[in-house]
């Protein structure tokens, strides 16, 4: 339980931390995870090294007394205490004291495909429409404050909260009558929006490092002509070539605080297939064939 939170931190904010607890003989009694979003480095030392954090449940509100943050040493291979935090990230270049996610290249293309489903939401609630101008006559004798009441009252009973699909309100001369003008709408405009679509999803997934897209549901071309055998093949490249760096990413530290206390061992994770358990399986079931056979 504590693992899977800790891998989630490590997946979203590029660092993960957890807390180690001593007995009172010294011997370790638990590692537990930590909300990295709760722990802030101290600053460096002069050798530029971080040897504390700090710990709050809710910083923006960390004047209150139940959110006063705490100190908390961090680990260290020497001088044990009742209560240490290690916090791991990769080393990134101009970034002494917080990780950086991997998929960070990929948000403007997450913001992208953000604004556009809003565009779609907005444009709904709208009529489905471009837009308007709506032009005003005798609108140069309009007082400032008169131009906004009106463009105020014009909204609130002509739009929605959205602003997507807006109007615009044009105040001109005496002899102008009162127009509205839609927008002339591009009858291309579909495929542009249909490429910023899939831009937005390949730019997503390679930042991700997705392997292929049928790994997250959407199709991709391929020469398989099975697609079961398509997917465990993308399946096994993806936990290769990122899964398991990542797996080494939080297991390496894990091991390193376990040694300090006499706690050799080599950590694994188990796969999320058991391809070997299936194949044992199977050939036990054919080794009980044959000595069925030969009773026979």
């Amino acid at each position: 339980r504590e693992l899977r939170k800790i891998y989630q931190d490590a997946q979203i904010f590029g660092e993960f931390s957890f807390q180690i607890i001593e007995n009172r003989d010294g011997s370790l009694n638990s590692i537990t995870h930590l909300p990295k979003q709760m722990v802030v480095p101290a600053l460096e030392n002069d050798e530029g090294e971080i040897t504390s954090y700090w710990y709050s449940r809710n910083w923006k509100e960390r004047r209150k007394e139940k959110y006063k943050p705490e100190r908390i040493e961090a680990f260290t291979e020497t001088g044990h205490r009742d209560s240490r935090v290690y916090v791991a990230k990769e080393y990134t270049p101009g970034n002494e004291y917080f990780g950086t996610p991997d998929y960070l290249a990929g948000l403007q293309y997450a913001q992208m495909e953000e604004e556009i489903s809003n565009m779609a939401i907005s444009s709904i609630q709208n009529g489905l429409s471009a837009g308007y101008i709506i032009n005003i006559p005798n609108g140069d004798d309009y007082s400032d404050e008169e131009k906004a009441d009106f463009e105020k009252e014009v909204k609130k009973k002509l739009t929605s909260s959205s602003n997507a699909s807006n109007f615009i309100i044009s105040f001109n001369g005496v002899d102008v009558e009162i127009t509205i003008t839609p927008f002339p709408v591009n009858k291309d405009i579909h495929k542009q929006w249909e490429f910023l679509t899939k831009e937005c999803k390949s730019q997503i997934m390679t930042s991700h490092r997705v392997i292929s897209p049928s790994l997250v549901g959407l199709d991709s071309a391929s020469g398989f002509n099975n697609q079961a055998e398509l997917v465990d093949t993308e399946e096994k490249q993806l936990l290769k070539r990122v899964i398991a760096p990542k797996q080494h990413f939080v297991l390496e530290p894990i091991e390193e605080v376990l040694t300090q206390y006499g706690i050799n061992l080599n950590l694994i994770m188990k796969p999320l297939t058991q391809e070997e358990a299936i194949l044992g399986e199977e050939i036990k079931s054919d080794n009980d064939k044959v000595e069925s056979n030969k009773l026979n």
